[in-house]
């Protein structure tokens, strides 16, 4: 299992400007939640840790709510579009010259999604429909054969969930490899090219995510040092405060997994997927399975007939 993280991290730092936008996205948030938890100690410190517990667990709701939004109108945006810059590396080695990465990386996307919306619809159905494969159609246990671990099957098909992200961006990298106009059916070529590689694919996977937990963990201690000194100097009726520094070590951990890990990973598993996809023709055999196991690949198949009852023709680069 060749996880060419050399190659991935060589093209990654190629865009420079895009990992710059995502620390900079990334590092709003965190200030945001830096913010926020300092509120929530000072609150804790006036009306007690139960006070703070609560406005805590509200905004742990609140913010699913917000963070989903945010990941539709920018995220998907950020996203997809260092997609579209990697993407042209691989292909073509290199970008067109003189171009802004961030302006020429959003016109890529919008000249195939054309609207945000329709490119949260096409990740969402292909999430749907990875997930559904991968419960009933394959057997992850024999795609990843952990010694002693088939008692924990439950867990396992928890981290290979966690690792379909990975995937799913590579079929996005797929739909602007075939330059094809109607994004819905490039999507559903590029889950037919995973049915048929899926065991190669899903061991990267899943070794990137756990390699992922490690990097979390690491730079999570990393943060706590300095936060852990800080919070020894804290009275200890400040409690919710110490808490607060706890939180805010972990989450900056998982932001800089979001900004230098997740890039790398993503790349590593586009490159093993386009790899795969270069000798190997879309089986429409699989069709059937699928749609046997996945109500979003029949609205997918569905989505692109409707869109090729319009235009079909391929986008020029």
């Amino acid at each position: 299992m060749a996880l060419q993280l050399g190659e991935a991290m060589g093209i990654v730092m190629r865009t420079n400007a895009y990992l710059f936008y995502r620390a900079m996205v990334y590092g709003v948030l965190v200030v945001g939640v830096a913010v926020f938890l300092g509120f929530l100690a000072l609150i804790g410190s006036v009306f007690g840790g139960g006070a703070a517990a609560v406005l805590f667990f509200l905004a742990l709701l609140a913010g699913g709510f917000g963070f989903k939004l945010l990941r539709e109108y920018v995220l998907y945006l950020l996203q997809a579009g260092h997609i579209a810059l990697i993407t042209e590396i691989v292909e073509n080695g290199s970008l067109p010259a003189g171009i802004s990465q961030t302006s020429w990386a959003k016109e890529r996307v919008m000249s195939y999604f054309r609207e945000v919306s329709v490119l949260a619809l096409v990740d969402q159905l292909i999430k749907g429909v990875l997930t559904s494969l991968n419960r009933t159609l394959f057997n992850v246990m024999q795609a990843v054969p952990i010694p002693a671990l088939e008692g924990l099957a439950s867990i396992v098909q928890r981290i290979v969930t966690f690792s379909l992200t990975y995937i799913d961006e590579s079929v996005i990298a797929y739909t602007f490899r075939t330059k094809n106009a109607n994004v819905f059916d490039a999507a559903k070529s590029g889950i037919l090219i995973y049915c048929q590689s899926w065991k190669p694919l899903l061991k990267n996977a899943v070794a990137l995510t756990l390699l992922s937990y490690v990097f979390v963990v690491v730079t999570t201690i990393v943060f706590m040092i300095p936060f852990g000194a800080v919070a020894l100097f804290l009275p200890p009726s400040w409690a919710f405060a110490k808490f607060a520094l706890f939180a805010l070590a972990l989450f900056l951990g998982i932001s800089a997994k979001w900004i230098l890990f997740d890039p790398v990973a993503c790349t590593s598993t586009l490159l093993t997927f386009l790899k795969e996809a270069e000798s190997t023709t879309p089986d429409p055999a699989w069709e059937s399975r699928i749609e046997a196991v996945s109500d979003q690949f029949r609205t997918l198949k569905a989505k692109a007939s409707e869109m090729g009852q319009g235009r079909v023709n391929a986008v020029q680069p």
